[in-house]
């Protein structure tokens, strides 16, 4: 909970802090470069994994644990020192390369304990109390956010050390393994061996659709919502207080942070319930109906200019998150024998390679050339008016001068002219493909 309580903290706010072109105090980069920072975070991250989990399972999950809190420590005090790009990319490789580590340490040690009586709520109560760490992340991240960016990093940091604490106190059972028996290369070649399956490798490479519409939701729609979406509307109507509630030049809307808590409180309220009512169904099918859910809700979260709909997006990509994550984690622990839960564990972290760092890429990209509010305006700038040399920093003040349109009416008119919401289809589209793939799968090999 509480490694998930400083990622979260930093996670919410890295693409605004990254690329976020009228966010005072951000680095104003390109949507193209959060998506090779994203990219690569999420290629060490979810690498890492496939060869730390087999060592965990063979040396320690405690000590594992131990070593990557300071890894992971590391990268947020670099982040939070540093603004160009090549130390602030290493920053995020360091914090990837300590949570790939942790991670499948932890869900080893869980699965352990977790045996096949308890799997079909073990793993939703696991998935329960970390959201209960995200649920607390969007208040805090914003609280340190608006003491200085540099604090969102430090906070974060601080939080992960408190692990040290509860590690000291954690037990475990012995391997019994001497130290001359212990060897890299029959525990590499077991990771290849295991994921060449067709059971295992094809289940990895399918939810890697599910990971892609998992990536743009965390990466690409904080932008989104902070450029286009009016919740305004919902703001006044609901009587927010106003620490829920974030100032614009386009009024009055509510905080990004907290709409992602509606996320987060309901995976904490109801996974548990939804994992218990969908145990009787055939896992892959239940993964079926949840990547369908997280697609749609992804595309209707933008697929309009206001926020009711942004809202409703949210809370059905929300049912398709909880019921996603701790089938996904259940199907893989199945697969697993007794002593390689770490290893099959650290085989999720394959499908999230592939969906996070080609989501981020693909993301980033698409973004910056399709739904940017401040690429647009240049856009526009250039087209309507014929004026070059414009930075996307400055474009849509510039715009609003040549316009005469207050914020409001000039984001409307953009919206039309150039529909930014269209972005979201081709990852509508992958979850499609990813559920069509799922079904046939889940004809080959039934449980």
């Amino acid at each position: 909970m509480l490694e998930k309580l400083a990622y979260w903290c930093v996670l919410l706010q890295l693409p605004i802090y990254i690329a976020q072109k009228d966010m005072p105090g951000g680095l104003h980069w390109e949507q193209t470069v959060k998506g090779i920072i994203f990219f690569w975070w999420a290629l060490v991250q979810n690498i890492v994994p496939v060869f730390s989990g087999s060592f965990a399972d063979k040396y320690s999950h405690k000590k594992t644990m131990i070593i990557s809190v300071f890894i992971i420590a590391t990268g947020y005090f670099v982040l939070a020192t540093q603004k160009s790009f090549y130390p602030f990319l290493f920053g995020t490789i360091i914090l990837g390369f300590g949570s790939g580590m942790f991670k499948p340490a932890l869900q080893g040690s869980v699965a352990k304990t977790i045996d096949k009586t308890k799997s079909k709520t073990g793993w939703a109560v696991y998935f329960m109390l970390l959201n209960l760490a995200v649920f607390f992340g969007p208040p805090l991240s914003k609280f340190l956010k608006e003491i200085s960016w540099g604090a969102v990093f430090i906070g974060s940091g601080l939080i992960i050390l408190l692990n040290l604490v509860i590690l000291i106190f954690l037990k475990e059972e012995k391997n019994v393994i001497e130290k001359n028996e212990f060897h890299s290369s029959p525990i590499i070649k077991n990771i290849f061996i295991n994921l060449l399956k067709p059971r295992v490798g094809l289940f990895v490479i399918i939810m890697s659709g599910f990971t892609i519409i998992y990536m743009q939701f965390y990466e690409t729609l904080p932008n989104f919502i902070y450029d286009w979406t009016d919740t305004s509307g919902l703001a006044s109507a609901l009587h927010l207080p106003k620490f829920m509630l974030m100032e614009t030049t386009r009024g009055t809307m509510i905080s990004y942070e907290w709409l992602y808590n509606l996320n987060s409180g309901l995976v904490f309220l109801g996974v548990v319930i939804i994992s218990w009512w969908f145990s009787k169904i055939n896992r892959n099918y239940a993964l079926l109906v949840g990547i369908f859910l997280a697609g749609t809700g992804l595309f209707l979260s933008g697929a309009t200019y206001y926020g009711s709909l942004t809202v409703a997006g949210i809370i059905v990509y929300t049912f398709g998150e909880m019921l996603t994550n701790p089938k996904f984690a259940e199907q893989m622990s199945t697969l697993a024998g007794k002593s390689e839960k770490a290893l099959y564990m650290s085989y999720l972290n394959i499908s999230l390679a592939i969906g996070l760092g080609g989501g981020s890429l693909i993301g980033g990209w698409l973004y910056k050339n399709y739904a940017e509010k401040a690429s647009l305006a240049v856009d526009y700038i250039q087209s309507h008016y014929g004026l070059n040399n414009i930075s996307s920093t400055d474009a849509f003040n510039k715009l609003i001068e040549l316009t005469k349109l207050n914020p409001g009416d000039l984001s409307l008119l953009l919206w039309k002219e150039y529909q930014p919401w269209l972005v979201w289809l081709p990852f509508f589209a992958i979850g499609i493909l990813s559920c069509v793939a799922l079904y046939f799968y889940s004809r080959k090999f039934k449980d």
